[in-house]
């Protein structure tokens, strides 16, 4: 079931779940809302194809926490189109900007979180800017690294062409479908000690896009002055490209080690640094 998929979803997660229809946008809806609500996090929704006060009814009608949790401010739904797309076209920085604001907002309100939902298929729309959904995907892996913000972004399937879906995919550290019980791929998070950032899990081709946004933010996104570490012990398995990512890392920023080196990834760096 879809609550199993999102059961092992944790804050800094930032997943890419591919449904199919009303029917699954809406089970998804509710198994990842009406657990969310018992965390004490903000729980934000954002619905493209029915109205916030649609959702608001059948999530009510399922549960009386979701009307509680609404009169108190702890859930909120919104129209996506009102988050993504206030000025009628898709401005990504000024979105990414704007997201920024909200965590800020809910954090100084003293919510130990934000879990949020949102229906994507508002981009399947003749709306401009829409080409820069997967640059805007994968930079906000540089915002949810902080470990402070869950987000679950729902794509259809058959609403977007396969190439678009690619993209997307490669956007998130992880993708997910209901009846799957798989956690993120990798997991992204920025560390204070020491100074720098925990890659766990599995790199490839699948998520290439949101690895290489969160490293190209490095250091500039890590609170802090000093040396910086990659701790890569949690990574399960690595492709080329992510050891070329990597090695990338410690050539471009000074004073950058990688720490928790496997004996396989150290031998993958050394093959990469050899052929570069």
């Amino acid at each position: 079931m879809a609550g199993t998929t999102l059961g092992g979803l944790a804050l800094g997660d930032h997943v890419c779940l591919l449904h199919g229809g009303p029917v699954g946008r809406s089970g998804v809806i509710e198994a990842f809302i009406l657990p969310a609500l018992d965390s004490g996090d903000k729980v934000i929704c954002c619905t493209t194809q029915v109205t916030p006060a649609v959702v608001a009814e059948a999530l009510e009608a399922a549960d009386g926490r979701a009307r509680e949790a609404l009169r108190s401010g702890q859930f909120v739904i919104t129209d996506a189109r009102e988050s993504y797309l206030p000025s009628g076209a898709f401005d990504a920085e000024r979105v990414i900007d704007d997201w920024r604001e909200e965590l800020d907002r809910i954090r100084d309100a003293g919510y130990p979180g934000v879990r949020v939902i949102g229906d994507m298929n508002w981009a399947a729309e003749p709306v401009p800017g829409t080409e820069r959904l997967a640059w805007y995907e994968a930079e906000m892996n540089r915002v949810f690294a902080a470990g402070f913000a869950c987000v679950v972004c729902l794509y259809e399937r058959g609403t977007f062409s396969p190439a678009r879906l690619r993209q997307y995919i490669q956007a998130h550290p992880g993708t997910v479908e209901p009846g799957v019980p798989r956690i993120p791929q990798l997991r992204l998070r920025y560390t204070s000690d020491p100074r720098g950032l925990a890659i766990a899990g599995e790199a490839d081709l699948a998520n290439r896009a949101a690895l290489a946004a969160v490293l190209a933010g490095l250091p500039h996104d890590v609170p802090g002055e000093g040396p910086l570490t990659i701790d890569v012990s949690g990574l399960t398995f690595a492709d080329v490209g992510t050891a070329a990512a990597l090695l990338r890392c410690t050539r471009e920023i000074p004073q950058l080690r990688l720490t928790g080196l496997s004996p396989y990834l150290s031998d993958l760096l050394d093959m990469v640094a050899q052929a570069t």
